[in-house]
């Protein structure tokens, strides 16, 4: 199966950025569900948009994307050759993700960090929110990468660690 014939890419979106002659072959984004299949060591990283439309997801991101199972994510990367005939799941090359949603409620990513007494998440674009009824088992996880639902002026609604400190 051609890449080419995956377009047009449900869940995806293409940037401007991207050469006339490489837009059938790459996209900027993916949107979706992550879920974790199978049985070690066999099992794949998948996300599902809201389309139903499943992805394989391999590439740099796929080990904290693990940690991202059941959370809603935008994925940047491209679209990947299929490995075989006999796995004919779409493939995304992940190079990195953002967690959107848990369960429907908005959530941010980014790295812990220790603000004088307190704590404050650090995004992706150098942001600094500060965070307030920092749950117990992340008060040790300075430096690590999290997802955070909900308010950050309260406790979370939900909270996951994505990559340890």
């Amino acid at each position: 199966m051609a890449v080419a014939s995956l377009a047009p890419l449900d869940g995806c979106r293409r940037s401007g950025a991207i050469p006339a002659r490489d837009a059938a072959t790459v996209a900027d984004t993916l949107r979706g569900i992550v879920a974790v299949t199978g049985s070690d060591p066999l099992s794949i990283v998948q996300l599902t948009t809201a389309a139903g439309r499943a992805w394989q997801l391999i590439g740099t991101a796929t080990p904290e994307l693990r940690a991202a199972a059941g959370l809603e994510v935008t994925v940047h990367g491209h679209v990947a050759a299929p490995d075989s005939a006999t796995r004919p799941i779409a493939r995304y090359e992940a190079l990195r993700f953002s967690v959107r949603s848990a369960d429907g409620l908005a959530a941010l990513d980014g790295v812990l960090e220790r603000d004088g007494s307190g704590f404050a998440l650090r995004l992706s674009d150098d942001r600094r929110l500060a965070l307030t009824a920092v749950p117990r088992t992340l008060r040790d996880q300075s430096g690590a990468r999290i997802w955070w639902a909900g308010p950050v002026d309260r406790a979370p609604n939900a909270y996951g660690i994505l990559r340890g400190r």
